[in-house]
């Protein structure tokens, strides 16, 4: 350290004794106090983990080492208690001086910084951990199914009689048997579902094979798919068994229990609730289930791309549930109409607090699209109404289906669109911002698909239009200060930012441009990041990069959702002042990601 600083921090230590045994610093305590350097003795610490596996190690801090931080600079306890294993002498710096000595040493914050990375995966990892305790490491939603498989899977042969099929189920208490080939290739699945649908209430003989009665070609996933994968199979298709394979030979079987062993709901209990609920009073408490799993996920560490995707899964699940109930009221089997979502439900990145962003595309066959709109327009109401109901607002900007701009027929929707590309209106720039994000929700999506294919022709061939929406995408810039690290707004929302329109918005903008310059059709900003980064040869690290930034400011979006009411004019905002040294370091950094995917759209564009 610089001699002004260490002469600093020399003459505001204190020397603190601590016997053998002592329990100096412990994670129910509050913010360490003081920051600890030993000066002769041992320090052992205890990670959370040791007390609950074999597998974490005591470690031992000696003379010369210092403690608390990682606590220091986040402002919150230590993650794992710190004990004196022998008489132990400590030099201790008060808590209070801790920003001021970082100040003075560019050398001591560059350590913090460098110490504090170190620390910070344990750190995380331990939290995640202590969410997790009371229902197992299986909740870890990074990890491989591979990892997952507890045993191996129970097999038969397809003509195997269904008789011997129930015994063996039964003397193995397991629920279900996978029905394979002779080179073990899943051909269909057997479950205790289907002993009451296909044996019991079908009075089956159960002489008869079970390829007679099995579920067949199941759905599996490779060994090497994330928990976080399954848990969304599990939620779109409602099912409970997911046969694992690794290149295409079965090794074992994942059940909704195995992935989300959760004290009160999961993911598909979730989906189960939504396929039940006959009324939208249902389907409301469905939604809260919702929000509740994803704070409870997000406290178990899975990650800001996992999660929306989790959220957007179960919220499309509820949206199609809401379109069955209410087509149930009006006459509109009949026509070919399809349910689209804008915005971040059609990026499939929706958060705790999003308001509706829908629409409809109909085709009119020999019929008047005046005519069919008026019939489907009552129904497209009622579903917005629902949906507010159940916790998604109605758009401020009426961007709904219950608005006849917004319930097309494929013929006008291609107008619309072309009306958009052509025009150098700053509201068609914003209208394609919002609008070019859609994706087919429910119902026939043929329309949709031809559109969407019809759409990115359209947007590839015309530089004009891209030059245009690349300068739209410019527009705002990333809020980084030349003398401090950050700007901050005035007014009503004084000395915050707001992380959707100064933070995500920016890499949603830049990705739409790279996306539709390079005829990428996924909606999803990731997914556009890496496919049109791979098309224009940008290097893997910075796509991953600017993605890894994207997502911190989406994780910090969510935190700070769950923390506060998420349906406030101010739930995306937050004030850069209040985050922990780490936390703004990282936020910081990713906006300067954004700024670089800036960069890189005004090089290709001239602007």
């Amino acid at each position: 350290m610089e001699a002004a600083a260490l002469e600093f921090l020399a003459a505001h230590v204190d020397l603190g004794y601590y016997p053998a045994g002592t329990v100096i610093l412990d994670p129910a305590r509050a913010e360490p106090a003081v920051l600890y350097i030993i000066q002769r003795g041992t320090v052992q610490v205890l990670p959370f983990a040791a007390t609950h596996s074999g597998d974490a190690q005591p470690v031992s801090l000696g003379a010369g080492e210092c403690f608390s931080v990682s606590a220091l600079l986040e402002k919150r306890p230590v993650m794992a208690p710190y004990t004196a294993t022998t008489d132990t002498f400590c030099y201790e710096f008060p808590a209070a001086r801790f920003p001021e000595l970082l100040n003075r040493s560019p050398v001591f914050r560059e350590f913090a910084t460098r110490y504090l990375t170190a620390m910070l995966r344990e750190s995380r990892r331990l939290i995640k951990m202590n969410f997790t305790a009371a229902t197992g490491e299986q909740q870890a939603m990074n990890r491989t199914l591979r990892s997952l498989v507890k045993r191996a899977a129970v097999t038969c042969a397809p003509q195997t009689p269904v008789q011997t099929v129930l015994r063996t189920m039964q003397s193995l208490k397991i629920g279900s048997m996978l029905v394979v080939d002779e080179a073990g290739h899943p051909l269909g699945i057997f479950t205790r579902h289907d002993v009451l649908d296909r044996v019991a209430l079908a009075q089956c003989d159960l002489s008869r094979p079970v390829s007679a009665v099995m579920t067949p070609d199941p759905q599996t996933l490779p060994a090497d798919a994330s928990a976080y994968e399954a848990a969304l199979l599990i939620a779109h298709r409602g099912i409970r068994h997911i046969p694992v394979c690794d290149g295409g030979r079965l090794i074992g079987v994942i059940t909704e229990r195995d992935l989300f062993a959760l004290q009160r709901v999961s993911v598909r209990a979730i989906n189960q609730t939504i396929a039940d609920a006959d009324s939208i009073g249902g389907l409301q408490f469905a939604a809260s289930d919702i929000r509740r799993l994803a704070r409870s996920l997000l406290g178990q560490g899975v990650a800001a791309e996992q999660l929306t995707l989790i959220i957007s899964t179960l919220n499309d699940a509820l949206v199609r549930r809401v379109l069955e109930i209410e087509q149930a009221q009006f006459a509109v089997a009949d026509l070919r109409w399809c349910w689209l979502a804008f915005g971040s439900e059609g990026r499939y990145e929706q958060t705790i607090s999003t308001d509706q962003d829908n629409g409809l595309i109909f085709d009119p066959g020999a019929g008047s699209p005046d005519a069919l709109r008026e019939r489907l327009l009552p129904f497209a109401q009622a579903v917005n109404r629902d949906l507010d109901a159940c916790g998604f607002p109605l758009c401020k900007g009426n961007i709904m289906a219950g608005n006849p701009q917004w319930c097309l027929s494929l013929d006008e929707w291609r107008e619309q669109f072309e009306s958009w590309i052509a025009d150098t209106n700053p509201q068609a720039l914003l209208n394609a911002a919002i609008f070019f994000d859609f994706r087919p929700l429910h119902g026939d999506e043929t329309p949709a698909r031809v559109l969407r294919s019809h759409l990115a022709g359209l947007a590839q061939g015309n530089s004009r239009f891209q030059r245009q929406l690349a300068q739209y995408a410019l527009e705002s810039r990333p809020p980084l200060g030349r003398i401090s690290d950050f700007v901050t707004d005035d007014g009503e929302f004084n000395g915050t930012m707001d992380l959707k329109k100064s933070g995500a918005r920016l890499f949603i903008d830049g990705a739409r441009v790279l996306a539709l310059a390079t005829g990428v059709v996924h909606t999803n900003t990731a997914q556009r990041l890496r496919q049109a980064g791979s098309r224009l040869n940008m290097p893997p690290e910075e796509i991953a990069s600017i993605s890894d930034g994207f997502f911190f400011l989406q994780a910090l979006r969510l935190r700070g959702q769950m923390a506060a009411d998420a349906s406030t004019r101010g739930a995306n905002r937050i004030n850069p002042a209040d985050l922990n040294e780490v936390d703004r370091r990282i936020l910081k950094e990713s906006l300067r990601q954004a700024r670089k995917l800036q960069s890189r759209i005004a090089l290709d564009y001239q602007l």
